[in-house]
């Protein structure tokens, strides 16, 4: 499963509320992890055209300040629980993706700044840079504006894993299968079937009947190539319709989607990745 978690920590409110989940997935998974925290430096060090001013930034004061914070960030006292620190300078995605990359993380847990009507339709700029660079599976909390109370992922809880057909999709589903079995929890099978629209109505029908039978024999062919049996639910839709519809109630916890290769030249982003994001009423966990 997951044995280093990196936590990029800005120490805002929404960062501070995801702590419950970091520490449970750490204690499950036994996994070790980093808080991480970016100083970002000013545009006068790139060359702005303040440069002139001589403005003094005492970096060295900023990252001792930083460490000393993060030391008190997750305030556990677990004994078992190993939490390293660690403190960095530039561009934050740049740093979180690069320190990831160079030190063995294999899941980064973040929120995704989500704040107000706008905003709302878009992803934070740093969340949504990790995402599309990193090589690692990246946790995202709820993107709304105001984080419900932090819920755990304990036994009885629900997942749901949003699939389609392409190459990636079987480990996918197994590797759904093995995360809802760590919690203890049911997991169901996601998949958005596009609406049809047509001129004729009895045609509509057909090809809606047509589409939603096709995605079903789809899906078991997928279970069977997987050596799974797990509950599916085929829904007609957009996905970002079908998304927020299904996790929009409380027992849904994590929703988790795959974030496979488009092509060398657009990154590891799939193009549903951002608008099932945006969408999902419970934490995302993208693999």
């Amino acid at each position: 499963m997951f044995k280093h978690i990196l936590v990029p920590v800005d120490f805002s409110d929404q960062c501070h509320k995801i702590r419950p989940q970091v520490l449970e997935m750490a204690r499950l998974v036994n996994a070790r992890v980093t808080l991480l925290h970016v100083v970002p430096l000013p545009s006068v060090w790139y060359g702005g055209a303040e440069g002139g001013y001589g403005v003094m930034f005492d970096v060295p004061a900023m990252e001792s300040a930083a460490k000393e914070d993060l030391g008190k960030f997750l305030e556990s006292r677990d004994p078992e629980l190993r939490i390293d620190i660690a403190v960095e300078t530039g561009e934050p995605a740049a740093a979180i993706t690069s320190f990831a990359a160079n030190n063995a993380v294999d899941l980064i847990m973040m929120p995704t700044h989500g704040f107000g009507l706008f905003r709302s339709l878009l992803l934070g700029s740093i969340a949504a840079k990790v995402l599309h660079d990193a090589k690692c599976s990246v946790w995202t909390a709820a993107h709304v504006q105001n984080l419900p109370p932090a819920t755990t992922l304990d036994a009885g809880g629900k997942m749901l894993c949003a699939v389609d057909f392409g190459c990636g999709s079987v480990n996918l589903v197994r590797r759904a299968r093995d995360i809802a079995k760590l919690f203890g929890a049911h997991l169901t099978l996601l998949h958005a079937v596009p609406v049809i629209t047509s001129s004729e109505a009895g045609a509509d029908i057909g090809l809606r009947q047509t589409l939603m039978s096709a995605a079903r024999e789809s899906l078991a062919r997928m279970q069977r190539e997987a050596g799974t049996s797990i509950d599916a639910l085929v829904q007609e839709g957009s996905v970002s319709t079908v998304v927020r519809e299904a996790t929009e109630h409380g027992d849904v916890r994590l929703l988790i989607i795959g974030r496979g290769h488009m092509n060398q030249a657009l990154g590891r982003l799939r193009s549903s990745t951002y608008q099932i994001i945006r969408c999902s009423r419970c934490p995302v966990l993208s693999l």
